[in-house]
């Protein structure tokens, strides 16, 4: 846990020490020595979110910042003011920030702040565009989650929290993938000023290309991969290759790989000659967190990696049996 407040006192002091912000307002029904407020925060190898709860209603500002902050609304009603915009935040509008803001939080708002270093977005930014980003990228304030595109973010973003909240820390290169394609699905869900640039028509990478991309992830499988690093192999841009990949495969590169992961896998639980346990595949195979192996296990093939794996032991026992002094074989 970040902080917990108690008192407006304790609430104004971890904003000032610990978010560089200031509180400007507290409502005047709340009492000063009765102010709920909690933040968490994770660490994400290129970003970091926050969940954020506050019983009573404040308004905080923060200044000029050299991230991107994303704001997505999980209870009750908050509003941040950009200039003289009001941005509604709740479940079905998220907001998009990055210079000097003003938050008001409503009675009873959660919310999961996700920010990313501009640095990082602009590196991901001409990976996918396959050109260099000379400006610093400005978005619209709003994105809409009721949009398809928008739901394939938030799917991405529960996934990283269920991840996380699992207890046990996943393995660098499984979050690290996530966080990517997190990336990648808000640049391509959000309209900023290089929209145009990432929509325009690009070429498909030759079948040649794609086998290339298969050919480097199957060789290297069981260390960390990027879109980036797939792509610069390939000769291909990273879009190009995210289209590829759903054209020919019917799943994006990093997909293809967690499916490779997930097969490499089921073939460790099912040899007889393999010493093996779950936790030791899971780590062979790029997991750390056991649950999130067994959910993604179960999902691919409907059952769970310890099933495959009783059930090897069962088929080796028998087999023991029958080599045995009393079997058919030894009488």
């Amino acid at each position: 846990m970040f902080f917990r407040a108690k008192t407006a006192e304790d609430l104004c002091a971890a904003f000032e020490s610990r978010l560089n912000g200031r509180v400007v307002q507290i409502s005047s029904a709340t009492r000063l020595d009765e102010m709920a407020a909690l933040a968490n925060r994770y660490a994400l190898p290129r970003s970091e979110l926050w969940f954020c709860s506050y019983a009573e209603p404040l308004t905080v500002r923060f200044p000029e910042s050299d991230f991107i902050r994303v704001q997505f609304g999980i209870a009750g009603t908050g509003a941040t003011r950009i200039g003289r915009q009001h941005i509604v935040v709740e479940q079905d509008q998220a907001c998009v920030t990055s210079g000097a803001t003003e938050i008001g939080f409503g009675r009873g708002f959660k919310q999961v702040v996700w920010r990313i270093g501009r640095t990082a977005l602009n590196n991901a930014m001409a990976t996918l565009a396959n050109a260099p980003i000379t400006r610093a990228a400005t978005f619209e304030p709003t994105i809409d989650l009721s949009r398809a595109p928008a739901k394939v973010m938030l799917g991405l973003l529960r996934l990283i929290l269920q991840t996380l909240a699992a207890g046990t820390p996943p393995a660098n290169r499984l979050l690290a993938e996530l966080e990517q394609a997190l990336i990648v699905s808000f640049l391509s869900c959000t309209s900023h000023n290089y929209s145009a640039l990432l929509e325009r028509s690009a070429a498909s990478p030759a079948s040649w290309q794609v086998r290339r991309a298969e050919d480097y992830i199957v060789a290297r499988w069981d260390q960390p991969l990027s879109i980036e690093e797939i792509s610069a192999a390939t000769g291909a841009s990273a879009r190009s290759l995210f289209r590829a990949f759903k054209r020919d495969r019917g799943c994006s590169p990093l997909e293809y790989v967690r499916r490779l992961r997930l097969q490499k896998a089921h073939a460790m639980l099912q040899d007889p000659d393999r010493t093996a346990t779950v936790t030791s595949v899971a780590f062979d195979c790029g997991y750390n967190d056991l649950a999130h192996f067994s959910r993604d296990f179960a999902a691919a093939y409907g059952e769970r990696p310890s099933d495959v794996l009783g059930r090897r032991r069962r088929a080796r026992a028998l087999l023991s049996m029958d080599d045995g002094p009393l079997s058919p074989q030894a009488a």
